[in-house]
């Protein structure tokens, strides 16, 4: 397959969680990190304004220059693009501060540079988004053309998920399934009955995966170091490949990954969510 071909198909996936905690972020990392073992080229953004910690699990603490600075006009996407275990981030700053007034000041053909830019360097874009349904939440799902929800094995975790893909269904975003991470407690649900509560509310939502509850992912955390880098045999590792595996055999896509065509629809979403204008 040329390079050619490569770009003209690229997939763009939001990865949201109802409420923080759900290990959305670090599910996220991993995630990128296991397509591009795959041989996939990988680009994740950091859609988390507020509270951005993607870089930090992707063992990135010295980013001088990031999504923030390349919205505002400051950087060109290369400069703010880090590598890092065979993929690219595009982290945000700690300056939450900024997150308003960055919004604000936002134009739209800058947001249509940096989308085409990301989407045309890369055949999987993933975009960490904001816990809950905040502003940078609905951001990050209108500039996917899929959502991967990420939630926990209690029934509140699985209403606050059964929110985001509500919210996905409005903006147009994809969902084909869930993935339940932090499993194998006692007082967890079972896989079963998550997807009879998500059949109930939303007619049919498979679980996609379950990663289990596992040590070695806060250990890696500690290190600053994805899991399946860290210590790929262990549970949660190989559950995370074994997603990653069921992504990229995805065929049966509800759109056409062409490129012009994605990255127009992409754009104009998040053009529509960052400055509330038609795009």
């Amino acid at each position: 397959m040329g390079a050619g071909n490569l770009r003209a198909k690229p997939r763009s996936i939001s990865i949201t969680s109802g409420k923080g905690g759900t290990g959305k972020t670090t599910l996220t990392a991993n995630l990128g990190v296991a397509l591009g073992s795959l041989g996939k080229k990988v680009i994740i953004l950091d859609g988390d304004l507020a509270m951005a910690n993607l870089g930090i699990v992707m063992g990135l603490t010295k980013c001088e220059t990031n999504f923030f600075d390349v919205l505002s006009g400051k950087a060109d996407v290369g400069e703010a693009l880090y590598t890092n275990y065979g993929i690219k981030v595009l982290p945000c700053g700690f300056r939450f501060e900024d997150v308003h007034d960055v919004l604000s000041k936002v134009k739209r053909e800058r947001v249509e540079e940096v989308i085409n830019e990301l989407l045309k360097q890369t055949e999987f874009l993933l975009i960490d988004a904001a816990a809950g349904i905040a502003d940078a939440t609905i951001i990050s799902i209108a500039a996917a053309r899929e959502m991967l929800p990420v939630c926990n094995p209690t029934y509140t975790s699985l209403v606050d998920c059964y929110k985001t893909v509500r919210l996905a269904n409005v903006l147009g975003s994809w969902t084909r399934g869930l993935v339940v991470n932090r499993t194998g407690k006692k007082a967890d649900l079972s896989l079963d009955e998550v997807e009879q509560f998500m059949g109930r509310t939303l007619g049919a939502m498979p679980v996609l995966a379950d990663i289990p509850e596992d040590p070695k992912v806060q250990e890696a955390e500690r290190e600053c170091v994805p899991v399946v880098v860290y210590e790929p045999e262990c549970s949660a590792s190989i559950a995370i490949n074994e997603l990653a595996k069921v992504i990229v055999g995805e065929r049966d896509l509800p759109y056409v990954p062409y490129e012009e065509r994605a990255v127009k629809e992409t754009t104009s979403r998040l053009v529509r969510a960052l400055t509330g204008r038609r795009a």
